[in-house]
């Protein structure tokens, strides 16, 4: 799977995109059951097709499948891969790994490729979903082929019993190598599922149509051939017609009558059709991204802006009319899938492939997301190119030689980028976002819009960047090197947005910078004693989105930091307050902190505020009116002493505190039981690091505090005892234990993992800790050095996975707790040099598939296969691991 930014590159596919589904539940229904039951019968990888026309709705279905909770608790791990046309093995794989470790797999040999799918799949029950592949004969020999199957079948093969795979297609050639029983096929809806489903599109949830228009409505869903994506995209045409004469049109077109060109459903270029022309030009634009690519919004809208698709209109920035064509193009089911990351507000988004296919067909040579391994003669009417790797893919000398007007060139990833003597030196580039690009070339680049630099050795940016006085959109990213930004760069007076991040050697940027009245993006802003970089210079920008401030230590009077009237930055969503620019710290403030931090007061609508090294005592009043703010992070702060009064704020969900050392509360505000006020109401996620004084959450404990709270991580509080009653809390991490701390572990009865690390002289567990933790699923014990005893009670518990290490003391694993662990399916013991044996009890964990005893001396010796003592104990385990 694709994208265009680096650090979300793992944004699952498997989320049901559309709120409603209709007539589907048989179909889900009968898949469910096959692998339920392939789960108790099978000693074989199932293999289950799907087959489908396009648009028929096979992905939606495969996501019904993969989020049922009966297949969620079968399945020892779930994984999904979006195919598409190109059927690689290696990349498969990689996105098996991806998905299994949640880090990118940069590996380039295949066996080490395949080594780590073993590691990973080996004697677990999985359900893998393979989306949308395609026969090699349909578009290229780079579709699947039997050959490429059974290479990829006999790694996948290393599961235990019941591993299935669900795959779909539009091909039955496809189906009939892959498949190991009976082909699902997946016809299309009624005539009245369509309906339902167009009218949702057409009417909206709360109208209804007048009898008219639903009566020519009817009519219009019986052209859809029972296809969903044609019943959304007619009625995301049809809600902005009112008429019946416009709907009559639609119904009359002559396009229902035309042949399919290349798979264009009528329906989609009737859609097409019947936008304005700058929606059309900013659609077919998206052609430029390979199929199946996640695509940031905002990336999109500034790619539009560059390429001069769009502008501003009367009252509304060039940014807001994207992000309104955008929404438009979403309505009419042209951008589907869309996640938002919930605490940046990044969206996210895909084409259907059929939908992008229409793209293509309108851009034709003009738009080109290359896939060659070599790339020798681009065609003549080329304007937008976008690629991978050059580590894949490399532009031959002479490659751009043909191009006329080439506007866009753009790299999907951060490794190598195109070698200096064969970049193109067409001066028409609006937009280059190319690794390791060669900044000598800058200034030819004279009608520029969007410049992305990173991976770049370079300590600033040379003075050619002076003469890209059109440039709007830059962005710097993973500089390390970079320590100041040239003096000149307020000259660029078009530039909308500076994005600087993981530039960590950054300590100065250009002096001056308010004069960039258009700039509507400054991600960080360094404020120093020298002319032209106090804080006034934000005074005058409509900043949005995000802003880090650093060095405040320099704010040189309060009414400096006045005149930069954060108040007034109402699109301001995300700030961060640093009194440091990097890491060190040695001078004392020129001015008050807290006097400082009372000026620096925000708008209203901040959602995500961090404060970084506040020598103050407290927060600010206005922190009060922050009703909106999602997120709070304090880290550095070691003279606070009063967090009051955050268990009010509505809407906060996830809190970090970190290195504050004489905070003994997180509110001391005497909330009784009589007040109206829940605390912490919206709390979901609470991080708590070295706070050596912390005694309790709040200074007075009542029954409804913390409702939401999810997630605790703890690091090093010793002090801190946790309150009686934690309601949903779910995930529990505790670095720096003590026998106190662990005694509460057991009142916490909806805990489905619990981390507990560091606890440095703890010998023993309190009894009865894990007692009422029955839906507990992850138990992982980690650095107790003087511990010499795990809990013996023979609990019920649902306990998925196990992880003993680093128990330098632990002799013996207790007998009786095995009897309630029959839910276990992998444990993991390692570094416990002391522990002498395996107790009898694991002979009898008969759900058991993955044990791994790595760096335990003794143990390995006795569990040698045939000889050693504790051999016979762990010989069912299908999956045996040892280091």
């Amino acid at each position: 799977e694709n994208t265009i930014e680096v650090a979300e590159w793992r944004q699952t596919s498997s989320i049901i995109a559309e709120p409603i589904v209709f007539g589907r539940e048989d179909d889900k229904e009968k898949i469910v059951e096959f692998l339920l039951a392939q789960g108790r019968d099978s000693e074989f990888l199932s293999v289950y097709p799907i087959v489908g026309l396009g648009g028929v709705g096979k992905t939606t279905l495969s996501q019904l499948v993969y989020n049922d909770d009966r297949v969620s608790t079968t399945f020892y791990t779930k994984i999904w891969v979006c195919v598409s046309e190109t059927f690689s093995v290696k990349k498969i794989m990689c996105s098996i790994i991806e998905s299994l470790t949640r880090e990118k797999c940069d590996a380039l040999n295949l066996d080490v490729i395949q080594r780590k799918v073993l590691e990973g799949l080996q004697g677990k029950k999985y359900l893998l979903v393979l989306d949308d592949v395609w026969n090699k004969n349909q578009q290229s020999e780079l579709g699947l082929s039997q050959e490429k199957w059974n290479k990829l079948k006999s790694v996948l093969s290393c599961g235990s019993k019941g591993s299935s795979i669900l795959v779909s297609t539009r091909d039955t050639i496809v189906a009939s190598i892959v498949g190991t029983c009976q082909t699902h096929l997946l016809s299309g809806l009624s005539d009245n599922e369509c309906w339902l489903l167009f009218k949702q599109y057409a009417f909206g949830h709360d109208r209804e149509g007048c009898v008219e228009l639903v009566a020519i409505g009817k009519e219009i869903v019986k052209k859809c051939g029972g296809l969903p994506l044609a019943a959304q995209a007619l009625g995301g045409l049809m809600y902005s017609r009112s008429e019946e004469k416009e709907w009559l049109e639609i119904k009359d077109s002559e396009i229902w009558t035309l042949s399919e060109e290349n798979y264009i459903l009528p329906s989609l270029r009737l859609s097409y059709f019947h936008l304005t022309p700058t929606l059309k030009q900013c659609f077919a634009f998206c052609a430029m991204f390979p199929k199946d690519t996640k695509i940031m919004k905002d990336e999109l809208i500034h790619l539009w802006m560059a390429n001069g698709f769009i502008s501003s209109r009367k009252n509304l920035e060039v940014e807001d009319v994207g992000s309104m064509i955008w929404k438009e193009l979403c309505h009419k089911s042209f951008f589907q899938e869309i996640t938002t990351i919930e605490y940046s507000g990044e969206t996210y988004f895909k084409m259907h492939d059929l939908v992008h296919d229409l793209a293509q067909s309108i851009m034709g040579q003009e738009c080109m997301a290359l896939k060659d391994a070599k790339i020798t003669n681009l065609p003549k009417r080329t304007h937008h190119i976008s690629f991978h790797s050059a580590k894949l893919l490399s532009f031959e000398e002479g490659a751009f030689k043909k191009v006329e007007s080439l506007r866009t060139l753009f790299q999907l990833d951060c490794y190598n980028g195109i070698k200096h003597d064969h970049f193109p030196t067409n001066s028409s580039l609006r937009v280059v976002r190319v690794a390791s690009f060669q900044i000598s070339s800058l200034a030819s680049l004279i009608h520029l819009r969007y410049l992305e630099l990173y991976f770049l050795d370079i300590k600033t940016i040379p003075d050619s960047i002076y003469t890209l006085q059109k440039l709007e959109i830059l962005k710097l990213k993973y500089l390390r090197k970079l320590v100041f930004l040239p003096k000149g760069m307020s000259c660029l007076k078009n530039l909308r947005h500076l994005v600087i991040e993981n530039c960590d050697s950054l300590s100065k940027l250009f002096p001056y910078v308010g004069k960039l009245s258009c700039l509507r993006t400054l991600t960080v802003y360094i404020v120093s004693l020298e002319r032209g970089h106090s804080l006034t210079e934000l005074r005058d920008l409509n900043l949005r989105r995000k802003l880090i401030i650093k060095g405040l230590k320099d704010v040189g009077s309060l009414s400096e930091a006045q005149e930069a009237n954060l108040m007034g930055k109402r699109d301001l969503h995300e700030l961060c307050l640093s009194w440091r620019f990097n890491d060190e710290f040695t001078d004392t403030p020129r001015i008050s902190a807290e006097q400082l931090l009372e000026v620096l007061q925000p708008h209203k609508n901040l959602k995500s505020l961090k404060i970084y090294w506040y020598h103050g005592l407290c927060f600010p009043r206005w922190i009060r009116i922050l009703s909106n703010l999602v997120t709070l992070e304090l880290w550095g702060c070691k003279n606070f002493v009063r967090l009051s009064p955050l268990g009010e704020l509505p809407s906060l969900k996830k809190l970090q505190l970190r290195q504050m050392y004489n905070v003994k509360y997180m509110d001391d505000n005497e909330y009784h039981d009589s007040m109206v006020v829940t605390v912490f109401a919206s709390l979901e996620i609470l991080f708590l690091d070295r706070l050596p004084n912390l005694e309790q959450l709040l200074k007075v404990e009542r029954g409804d505090m913390f409702p939401s709270l999810s997630e605790l991580q703890i690091a090093y509080c010793p002090k801190l005892k946790l309150p009686y009653l934690l309601p949903s809390l779910q995930n529990l991490c505790v670095m720096g234990c003590d026998n106190e701390l662990l005694k509460s572990v057991s009142r916490f009865y909806a805990l489905t993992s619990l981390t507990i690390h560091t606890g440095e002289g703890v010998t023993s567990f309190p009894k009865g800790m894990l007692k009422n933790l029955t839906c507990l699923q992850t138990l992982i014990i980690e650095k107790f050095s003087k511990l010499k005893e795990l809990p013996n009670e023979p609990h019920n518990l649902a306990i998925k996975y196990l992880c003993i290490s680093f128990c330098d003391e632990l002799e013996y694993l207790p007998e009786q707790i095995w009897k309630g662990l029959q839910s276990l399916r992998s444990m993991r013991i390692g570094s416990c040099i002391g522990l002498r044996c395996l107790p009898e009890g694991i002979r009898h964990l008969t759900s058991l598939e993955v044990l791994c005893i790595d760096y335990c001396p003794k143990l390995k010796e006795r569990c040698k296969e045939g000889t050693g003592e504790d051999w016979d104990k762990i010989a069912h385990i299908p999956k045996l691991e040892f280091a």
